[in-house]
C-alpha cells in the first residue's frame, strides 16, 4: 500500500554544515536537493527552503528541536547496530586488542584478563565516546532478541545468564529488564507483513523465504523456541493474540544503554590489568609489536567490519549490514520488533527505551552492502511515521509531531556470509584467534563468543607450552575444577553417581538404626484403624505431633514395606530419596554436598520424616525460580503437612509471592495454601483442637538431652523462659534487620512503596511488576536460605534429624557469603564434626552455634553489594518499558 508521505529514491548528500542555527545539506544534484526537501516536508516540520539555482543546498531548520535534526556528518551518526569490538587481543604471557573499543571484543579482553598469567592490552582506533560510521556500539539499542537457530543457539544461551545477572545486580551498568513478545501469523506459509499508510497498517501475507533478505532470524519464531529458559516466558494463549496470528510467545529479556555499559566494561578491564592504547593497523601482525609487556604471544582479532580491509585477513565475505535509527526523548510504551515491512524488505520495525535516561531507539534498515555513512531522510521519515503508527502513545496522539527527536543515527553492522568467524590460524608465525562476523547479535552472543575465545587461546598457549607435564595437568585440574573447561559440566553427575554408590554400600555396610520408624508405623497403624483423635494416635516413642501430610505418607510406606517389616526396602526408598533431593539443590560447591556423614544417616539409616519435608523445600524452591508460584506455594504447603520446620521460611515466602503477584495474587496464593492444609486436615477436623494442638504445637517443651545447639548454656538457662524468650526477639529482630537492610533493597523499593500499593487502587503498577523480574534465581535462593538459617539459629532446640534442613544449604551460603574457599571447608568441616558427635558437648553445641552465625553474618556482609545498587535499582525498574513485541515479517 503506498506511503501518505512522499518517496523516492535515496537523495545523494555530499555533506554538511550548520547554518543560522539550523544544517545546510549539500547534494551532488538540484533533483536531489528537491527530494530531500520534500522528504524533511513529510517530517511535518518548519518547511525547507531550497537556496538559489545553482547551488544544490538544502537548508532548514526543525523547529523546537535546535542542532538535533539532520547533520549529515559521520561522527554525528551511529544506529543500533552490534558492530563487534573492532579491535585485537594479545595474551598470555602477553595479549593484545587493536582498533574500536566495543562490546565483544572488550569482554574477550575482561575475560582473557581473568585468566591468571595473561598480560592483555587493547589497541584501539576507537573509544567509547568516540562516533564514527565504522564504530556503532555506542549507539545500539541494544536489546536481547533471539536470532540464531537451535544449532547456532550456544553462543546467546550462554550470554543471557550475565546479561541478566548484570540487569538485576549491577544496575550500573546500564542494563535493565523488559519483556517481549514474539507474535506470528502462518497461513499457508506466510507471514504478517505492515506497510504504511497514514496512521494504520495494512495486513499482507508475503511467503516465509523472504525473511532471508533482513536481519532477524527465524528462531524468534519458532513455535516451541529454544529461548524457553528465559525470565516469564510463556506460550501466548489465543484469546491473547490479535486477529491473524496464528501463535506467539512472551518472554522477559533486557535493553542496554551502551552509552553507559561500554565506559563500564572499560572500567572492569582496567579494573582486571588491561592496558589500553589508541593506534590503527594496516596488517594484522603489526598488533604484535603493540603490547604493554613486550611481544605479542597470542593475538586475538575482533576487528569486526574492518576484517575486510585488514592486512593479513581481508576477509571477503565481510560487508556491511547499514542500519539506520532514531533516537527521542520520548517513551516506547512496547519493545517491538518486526522482520520486515511493506515499505522495502530491508527496513524494520523496532523500538526499545534504554536504561537510565537513554532515549528511544526507533529503527530501522538492515542493508547489505550498504556503506552509505549518511542518514536518509525519506528512511527517517518512514521509521517515525510506522512507529506511531504501530503504538501512537509513543508520541502522545499526536503523530509524528510528537517525536522529541535527539538526534539520527547510522551505522554499519559487521555482518558476514557463513556466520560469524571463531578459530585460530598462524600469520606469520603467531597465533591468532578470530572473532568477528556477528552482524546484528555481537551484544547477545559477546559472552559465549569471548569463552570459546578463551578456549581457543588456551589451546594456542598448549601448543607452545614449555612448561612441565606434572604442571600442565596440575592447570588442567585446576581448569576442571573451577568449571572453565567442558569437562566441568561432567562432575555434577559424576558426584551424583559416586553417591548413588556411596549410598549402596553405606546400607550394605551400616547397621540400621531404630529410632522413630517403628513409632511411624505404629501410629500409621492406629489410623488405618479408624483413630482419627490426634491425642489418642501415639507409637513406643511418644504421641503423634506431625501434620496430616506425614501420616498420608508414611501410610504409603506401611504398605509398601510390608507394614514397616521391610526395613531393607526402607532404606532403599530413602536412599533414592536422597538422590532426589541432591539432584535438586543447587550444585555449588558440589563435593561438600556428598560428603556429610550424618546426612546419609539421617536418610538411610533413621529415615525421618524431615528427609520429606527438606525435599518439598527444595522443590518449592526451584518452582519459585522458575516463577512457577502458585505451583511451588501449593508444594511448600504440602511440604509444611509434613513438619511445621517449613514454617521458618514463610516470611520470605510471603515477601517473594507478593513482589511477583501482588496483593490479589498473594491473598489468592495465600487461601490456596490453607485450603490445602484444610484438605489435608480433614478427616481429623472431628477433633480441631487436638489435630492443631499436636500438629502445630509451639508450646512444647524440648529435652535438654536431646539438644544439639544448647548444650553449653546449662539445663537450667536453657529450660527457663526467658531464655526462650530472649531467642524469639532475637529471631524477629535479625529477620527483620535482613528483610528491611537486604532483601527489599535489591528490588528498590522501600516499606512505604510496599504499604502504598498494598492499599492504594492501583496496587501494582506497570514499573512495580517489572521489578520483580529482579528476583533471579540465585536471589531466590539466597533468601530461603538464609531466612532457613536465621530460624534454624534461633531455634529452641535442635534434633540430629534437623542437620537435614541445614547441610546442603550451608556450603552454598558460605560461598554466597564471599568467605576464601579454604574457610568454607573449614567451616563446613567443623560443622560436620559438630553434627555426629553423640551425645552433644557443650563444645560441640558452641561449635554448631557459632558455625551458623559466622554463615549468617557472613550472608549479610557478602550481599551488601545488593543493598548498596536500591537507589539504581529502583531507577532501572521505574526506567523499564512495558512489553515488547516481535511481529514476524519476512
Amino acid at each position: 500500500m503506498a506511503s501518505s508521505y512522499p518517496v523516492r529514491s535515496s537523495p545523494k548528500v555530499l555533506s554538511t554544515e550548520s547554518f543560522l542555527g539550523g544544517h545546510i545539506l549539500r547534494c551532488e544534484s538540484w533533483s536531489d536537493a528537491e527530494c530531500a526537501r520534500d522528504s524533511v516536508a513529510g517530517l511535518k516540520r518548519e518547511r525547507p527552503i531550497l537556496a538559489p539555482s545553482g547551488d544544490h543546498r538544502l537548508r532548514f531548520r526543525m523547529r523546537g528541536r535546535g542542532a538535533g535534526a539532520f547533520s549529515g556528518h559521520p561522527n554525528d551518526f551511529a544506529g543500533y547496530f552490534h558492530l563487534c569490538a573492532e579491535f585485537l587481543i594479545k595474551l598470555l604471557i602477553y595479549i593484545q586488542i587493536c582498533l574500536k573499543l566495543s562490546w565483544s571484543g572488550l569482554t574477550s579482553a575482561l575475560l582473557l584478563a581473568k585468566e591468571k598469567g595473561n598480560n592483555v592490552t587493547v589497541v584501539a582506533k576507537h573509544m567509547p565516546g568516540d562516533y564514527d560510521i565504522q564504530y556503532t556500539s555506542p549507539w545500539a539499542g541494544a536489546n536481547y532478541l533471539p536470532m540464531s537457530t537451535q544449532e547456532n543457539s550456544r553462543w546467546e544461551r550462554r550470554t543471557w545468564p550475565e546479561l541478566k545477572r548484570l540487569a538485576a545486580e549491577v544496575p550500573e551498568a546500564g542494563i535493565h529488564f523488559q519483556s517481549e513478545e514474539a507474535r506470528e501469523a502462518v497461513q499457508d506459509e506466510t507471514t504478517l507483513t505492515y506497510s504504511s499508510s497514514g496512521p494504520r497498517h495494512a495486513q499482507r501475507q508475503r511467503p516465509r523465504s523472504n525473511n532471508a533478505k533482513n536481519g532477524l532470524g527465524d528462531a524468534l519464531f519458532d513455535e516451541n523456541p529454544w529461548y524457553t529458559t528465559f525470565l516469564d516466558y510463556r506460550k501466548m494463549k489465543p484469546g491473547d493474540l490479535p486477529p491473524g496470528m496464528a501463535y506467539g510467545h512472551e518472554f522477559g529479556s533486557v535493553c542496554i544503554n551502551t552509552a553507559i555499559y561500554l565506559p563500564w566494561l572499560v572500567g572492569q578491564c582496567r579494573k582486571h590489568g588491561v592496558d589500553l592504547k589508541r593506534a590503527s593497523l594496516n596488517h594484522i601482525s603489526e598488533a604484535s609489536s603493540l603490547g604493554h609487556s613486550g611481544k605479542a604471544d597470542i593475538i586475538v582479532n575482533c576487528t569486526g567490519l574492518m576484517a575486510s580491509k585488514l592486512g593479513g585477513v581481508m576477509d571477503s565475505k565481510v560487508m556491511p549490514a547499514r542500519g539506520q535509527i532514531v533516537v527521542v526523548r520520548n517513551v516506547s510504551p512496547q519493545m517491538i520488533a518486526t522482520s520486515s515491512t511493506e515499505d522495502s524488505p530491508d527496513e524494520l520495525i523496532y523500538a526499545m527505551t534504554r536504561a537510565a535516561g537513554g532515549g528511544t531507539i526507533l529503527g530501522g534498515t538492515y542493508q547489505k552492502g550498504n556503506w552509505d555513512p549518511n542518514p536518509d531522510p525519506n528512511i527517517a521519515a518512514r521509521i517515525m511515521q510506522r512507529a506511531v503508527d504501530l503504538y501512537p502513545d509513543i508520541a502522545g496522539g499526536k503523530g509524528v509531531k510528537g517525536l522529541d527527536i535527539i538526534r539520527h543515527g547510522v551505522g554499519l553492522r559487521p555482518y558476514r556470509e557463513g556466520g560469524v568467524r571463531l578459530e585460530k590460524e598462524r600469520i606469520d608465525g603467531t597465533w591468532v584467534v578470530h572473532n568477528y562476523g556477528h552482524a546484528g547479535w555481537g551484544y547477545q552472543g559477546s559472552y559465549g563468543t569471548a569463552e570459546r575465545v578463551v578456549e581457543l587461546v588456551e589451546s594456542c598457549t598448549m601448543a607452545t607450552n614449555q612448561d612441565p607435564l606434572y604442571l600442565q595437568v596440575l592447570r588442567f585440574a585446576q581448569d576442571v575444577a573451577t568449571g572453565r573447561h567442558w569437562l566441568s559440566r561432567l562432575i555434577p553427575p559424576t558426584l551424583l553417581l559416586l553417591d548413588a554408590a556411596l549410598c549402596v554400600l553405606v546400607i550394605a555396610k551400616v547397621a540400621y538404626t531404630e529410632i522413630d520408624w517403628t513409632a511411624y508405623m505404629e501410629q500409621v497403624q492406629l489410623f488405618l484403624d479408624g483413630e482419627r483423635d490426634y491425642t489418642k494416635i501415639e507409637g513406643g516413642t511418644g504421641p503423634l505431633v506431625y501434620p496430616a501430610a506425614h501420616v498420608y505418607i508414611y501410610t504409603g510406606l506401611y504398605y509398601l514395606t510390608n507394614h514397616g517389616k521391610d526395613i531393607l526396602l526402607a532404606q532403599q526408598l530413602f536412599a533414592g530419596l536422597y538422590l532426589v533431593n541432591l539432584a535438586v539443590a543447587p550444585p555449588y560447591v558440589f563435593p561438600l554436598l556428598i560428603l556429610s556423614k550424618r546426612l546419609h544417616s539421617i536418610f538411610m539409616l533413621r529415615c525421618f520424616n524431615d528427609c520429606f519435608a527438606v525435599f518439598f523445600l527444595w522443590f518449592s524452591i526451584l518452582l519459585f525460580q522458575h516463577r512457577q508460584w502458585f505451583a511451588g506455594g501449593l508444594v511448600y504447603s504440602f511440604g509444611l503437612g509434613v513438619k511445621m520446620t517449613l514454617l521458618l521460611v514463610l516470611p520470605v515466602v510471603g515477601i517473594l509471592v507478593f513482589f511477583a503477584k501482588g496483593v490479589i495474587g498473594t491473598i489468592a496464593l495465600g487461601g490456596l495454601m490453607a485450603s490445602l492444609q484444610v484438605q489435608l486436615a480433614a478427616p481429623f477436623l472431628r477433633h480441631p483442637g487436638a489435630y492443631f494442638g499436636r500438629a502445630f504445637e509451639f508450646s512444647r517443651q524440648f529435652l535438654f538431652k536431646w539438644t544439639v545447639n544448647w548444650r553449653f548454656v546449662g539445663e537450667e538457662a536453657f529450660l527457663s523462659r526467658a531464655f526462650s524468650t530472649s531467642l524469639l526477639v532475637l529471631h524477629i529482630s535479625v529477620l527483620l534487620t535482613f528483610i528491611f537492610t537486604r532483601w527489599l533493597p535489591p528490588t528498590g523499593k522501600s516499606l512505604g512503596d510496599v504499604l502504598h500499593a498494598t492499599f492504594s487502587r492501583d496496587g501494582h503498577g506497570r514499573n512495580w511488576q517489572a521489578l520483580f523480574q529482579r528476583f533471579t534465581p540465585r536471589y531466590i535462593l539466597t533468601t530461603v536460605l538464609t531466612a532457613n538459617i536465621i530460624g534454624l539459629l534461633f531455634a529452641r532446640s535442635l534434633h540430629y534429624q534437623f542437620y537435614s534442613y541445614l547441610a546442603w544449604s550451608t556450603p552454598y551460603l558460605l560461598w554466597r557469603g564471599g568467605l576464601h574457599p579454604v574457610l568454607q571447608y573449614v567451616l563446613w568441616a567443623l560443622q560436620e564434626w559438630a553434627w555426629n558427635v553423640f551425645p552433644s558437648t557443650p563444645a560441640s553445641s558452641a561449635v554448631v552455634v557459632s558455625v551458623m552465625a559466622i554463615t549468617v553474618a557472613a550472608v549479610w556482609f557478602g550481599t551488601s553489594d545488593d543493598a548498596t545498587s536500591s537507589a539504581a535499582a529502583k531507577s532501572s525498574t521505574d526506567n523499564a518499558g512495558a512489553p515488547t513485541r516481535s511481529i514476524r515479517k519476512p
